[in-house]
């Protein structure tokens, strides 16, 4: 039975780095020959050493392989008789052995030739790898004139100018260079549950197929003699070991030591490593089990667990809790209790979490431990815990987590709500001038310091009857962030109580807010204006005092509270949302806010109080109300956005007519107020007619400072004009920021003939009919 088997050599050309495709044809019979590449193999020679050749990396012993061909092979005969090249130089068919290393020739420096029918290749320092070695014979070649064959065998050709022909295979041999066994030290068990146990070990990269295996002994008499192996060949296979109580050796729960040997082994030699393991300190307990609650109060919960397995271990365990609050934020991290059987009141705080040691209670089956200093009544807790050996070492000998949630008791509201000196709202009724409606207004506590259910808040105040006896008003109506008293009289002044109260009952503490007589009143502030910037959260007030605001003197404090609210809705309607405020000087009239946390789905509504407060002897506030005034809450009444500096102004009428002059109105805007504009410019000129709007000569103006608009309520007179005239006019403004304003929507308006008198369209103040009467009719 013959077969053949044929393998491409690919050769890259040493100039145009081209591949060379090579056929190398083995011919496979089961007779054998003197010289033969193997058992049944058939071809024109063979290699000494034969088969797999193995050397250590670094042992100064060379990689030496003989191509030998056979000489009774016609292909051999034949290359024997034909022994002159072109050149009549002599060569042998050992001349037309090739090295290949893998794909790549062997350059021809580690090659020599033996005799004519015999190459030797030699590398002194062959380097670690698995690769495999042919050698191959030449049969014919393509070369470039005037170069000979043995040129192009030896190599002594540099050019590239010639290509390999056709070669027919000799032998190969598979070549090894690597390393003795190594020792290990990467070599690591662990038991899961005190219930089996699994070694690992990671070899070092071999070229040489090298096998480990595992063996243990126990200490003591019985077991220190005896070394036992591996339940399966694991070790051998995957580096790795596994016993439990069903393997046979069985897992040896009780040793709390293992004197381990791991053996390497390759042709090179052998190696063992012996390890010392200590086996109850290399325990993973699987999770807790049966966590319940015994008992919980307001600020503490009794915990009770099961460990299963490991309620028979014998050493300590130790245990973590950790947990965390409904109200806690995510990146904030669990708060931790270390418990063990052993270490009691030890304390460490590392990287915000706190470890405190502490004993826990322990019957046959369950652990019990009291979590203390929780900080939220009614509300609900995450626990998680873990448990590991006392012997342990690092973090990651902690089992997975057993978790439980909970809530604690509730109790009373935490504490009332903030209010200020100025934070209430008192309007006069319209109808009964001795009767007044008071809003009381606070900041909200927060969501953690309610607890309990049926939160809300409480607001009354009290009045005593002739009989001495004492009255609890409460108010007519109460939100989130307010309370409505109605009909209150404006000649008395009242004192504000303010609670917090939930199913549990009033917070311990409360808020105050006295609202005096409206005589007693300090006067509001006036015109609060709000800009609104660009940036998301970012606002500027301006506020005028009412001429009667002081300042602050060495007995008397007086000062502005600006108030922000977080609302669903614009004014007119009330704050029910997050209020908050900051103190401002008297002597200041702008104040820039940024808000946190600001949401941009809602509305932010300012407001500001004028407050005087009397200083005692010390130097230090008095909260008496005797010595506390204010104005209460002005609302803002302007909203501008900063970026429009380039403005129009709308609602331009003409409000009086002659033959001789116009009156021109138009509403001064809130801008007005905070000093954006610099003067009003008025452009008037008559045109050709009422359907064509060209001027008929040249456009007139008129300036008008902002004040003097102001002071005249947005009214001008364009004077010496033509009777019987249609005039175009149009006002625009001129804006501090050096930017000209946008002209007002252009009016049309025809004077009155001569003798039509003048025409009032709207009833003006006296004065001004008196001016235009005086200098217009004498």
């Amino acid at each position: 039975m013959v077969r053949q088997l044929f393998t491409t050599i690919n050769r890259r050309s040493l100039s145009s780095l081209t591949m060379l495709c090579t056929t190398l044809t083995l011919l496979i019979d089961l007779a054998n020959s003197s010289v033969s590449c193997g058992s049944g193999i058939k071809s024109v020679g063979g290699t000494v050493p034969t088969g797999d050749i193995i050397l250590e990396y670094g042992s100064g012993v060379p990689l030496e392989i003989t191509c030998i061909l056979q000489s009774d092979t016609i292909i051999v005969q034949n290359l024997l008789r034909d022994r002159t090249d072109s050149c009549n130089k002599t060569k042998f068919p050992s001349h037309r052995i090739i090295f290949y290393k893998n794909a790549e020739i062997v350059p021809r420096q580690y090659v020599s030739i033996v005799n004519a029918t015999a190459a030797q290749l030699r590398i002194p320092n062959p380097p670690a790898g698995q690769d495999t070695y042919y050698c191959t014979l030449l049969l014919d070649y393509e070369r470039s004139k005037n170069e000979s064959y043995e040129d192009e065998v030896t190599g002594s050709n540099t050019n590239g100018s010639h290509l390999l022909g056709s070669q027919v295979g000799v032998c190969l041999n598979r070549v090894y260079v690597g390393y003795k066994p190594a020792i290990v030290r990467n070599f690591t068990c662990i038991s899961e549950n005190w219930a089996n146990l699994r070694c690992n070990w990671n070899i070092s990269e071999n070229p040489i197929k090298t096998t480990y295996s595992l063996l243990f002994r126990l200490p003591g008499r019985a077991g220190g003699r005896i070394f036992i192996s591996c339940p399966t060949d694991s070790d051998i296979r995957e580096n790795s070991c596994y016993w439990d109580f069903n393997t046979t050796p069985m897992y040896r729960q009780p040793y709390e030591f293992y004197d381990f040997r791991l053996n390497g082994q390759n042709v090179l030699g052998n190696s063992s490593t012996f390890f010392n393991f200590h086996h109850y300190a290399n325990i993973i307990p699987a999770s807790p089990i049966n966590i319940t609650v015994v008992n919980t109060t307001e600020s503490s919960v009794m915990l009770r667990w099961s460990v299963g397995t490991m309620t028979n271990f014998p050493r300590e365990l130790i245990y973590k809790i950790e947990y965390k609050s409904q109200w806690d934020s995510n990146p904030e991290p669990w708060h931790s209790v270390i418990t063990s059987d052993v270490v009691c009141s030890m304390s460490n705080q590392t990287n915000s979490f706190l470890y405190t040691m502490n004993c826990q209670e322990r019957n046959d089956d369950y652990y019990y431990f009291n979590v203390t200093d929780l900080k939220y009544p009614s509300a609900n807790y995450d626990f998680r815990m873990y448990v590991r050996s006392s012997l342990a070492r690092g973090e990651d000998k902690w089992s997975l987590p057993g978790y439980i949630t909970l809530k604690t008791k509730p109790s009373i509201p935490r504490r009332p709500p903030r209010t200020d000196i100025g934070s209430f709202e008192s309007l006069t009724s319209r109808i009964d001038k001795s009767k007044r409606n008071v809003f009381i207004y606070w900041q909200q506590i927060d969501d953690s310091e309610k607890c309990g259910d049926l939160f809300e808040y409480r607001a009354y105040y009290t009045s005593t009857t002739e009989q001495n006896k004492s009255i609890i008003h409460y108010s007519n109506e109460i939100y989130e962030s307010y309370a409505k008293f109605q009909e209150l009289s404006t000649s008395v002044g009242y004192n504000f109580t303010v609670y917090s109260s939930n199913k549990e009952g009033l917070s311990t503490e409360y808020s105050t807010i006295y609202v005096p007589s409206e005589s007693q009143r300090i006067e509001k502030p006036l015109l609060l204006t709000k800009m609104v910037f660009d940036q998301q959260g970012v606002f500027e007030l301006s506020w005028k005092n009412s001429g009667t605001t002081e300042s602050s003197t060495a007995d008397e404090l007086n000062y502005y509270t600006l108030f922000w609210c977080e609302n669903v809705n614009h004014l007119p309607y009330k704050c029910n949302g997050y209020m908050n405020w900051t103190h401002v000087p008297g002597s200041e009239f702008r104040c820039n806010v940024t808000i946190l946390n600001y949401n941009v789905k809602n509305h932010y509504q300012f407001a500001i109080s004028a407050n005087s407060r009397r200083l005692i002897s010390n130097g230090t506030n008095s909260h008496n109300q005797s010595n506390c005034k204010s104005s209460g809450m002005v609302w803002e009444s302007c909203t501008i956005q900063n970026n429009i500096t380039a403005r129009k102004v709308d609602n331009v009428w003409v409000s009086v007519i002659s033959s001789t002059f116009l009156g021109l109105r138009w509403n001064i805007d809130c801008t007005d107020r905070i000093g954006l504009v610099g003067e009003y410019q008025i452009f008037y000129c008559a045109v050709v007619s009422a359907k064509n709007h060209i001027c008929n000569g040249t456009m007139l103006s008129k300036i008008m400072s902002r004040e003097a608009a102001k002071k005249d309520g947005g009214f001008t007179l364009l004077t010496n004009l033509e009777p019987n005239t249609t005039y175009i006019v149009s006002i625009a403004i001129s804006t501090n920021y050096d930017s000209k304003g946008i002209h007002s929507d252009a009016l049309l308006i025809t004077t009155l003939g001569l003798g039509g008198g003048w025409y009032l369209k709207q009833e003006y103040p006296t004065y001004m009919q008196q001016i235009m009467k005086h200098n217009f009719y004498p």
